[in-house]
């Protein structure tokens, strides 16, 4: 695949996935299917460990995944926490500052154990596609 089809194809499927959390969003969907919530944040993990890739697939010079797949795994699990935790402080944010002013917007955070939640499966979808990478192209 060339690096310009694999850009569009990040990108169509990154302008999907926000497509559909802004349709669950705005009718609800995440608290009347709470289940909504759980493959929406594996999903963001494997585009967030995907980007990671990306990245270091054509900057080899700083760091080459196929080498230390221990070493790599922490640096995908970190980077796919670090995009989580930023999602979950705006989504924070929006309730404090959107929602709290009475604009009639729907409440995005629903507390610990949903926020602990979505970075559980953020991680598991982060540390899916890194075995899906190592076991596919690094054996």
């Amino acid at each position: 695949m060339t690096r310009n089809k694999a850009k569009r194809n990040f990108t169509l499927a990154i302008a999907a996935f926000f497509a559909v959390h802004t349709i669950a969003s705005f009718n609800d969907l995440y608290r009347s299917m709470a289940w909504v919530d759980i493959p929406a944040h594996f999903l963001s993990g494997v585009f967030s460990a995907a980007f990671f890739y990306w990245f270091f697939q054509y900057r080899p010079s700083y760091f080459d995944t196929s080498r230390n797949f221990g070493i790599t795994l922490v640096l995908v699990l970190g980077w796919v926490t670090l995009i989580g935790v930023g999602w979950e402080f705006f989504e924070y944010l929006y309730d404090l500052s959107i929602v709290k002013y009475g604009l009639e917007l729907k409440v995005l955070q629903f507390g610990l154990v949903d926020t602990l939640g979505d970075l559980l499966f953020d991680m598991l979808g982060g540390a899916f596609l890194a075995i899906f990478v190592k076991l596919r192209y690094h054996r």
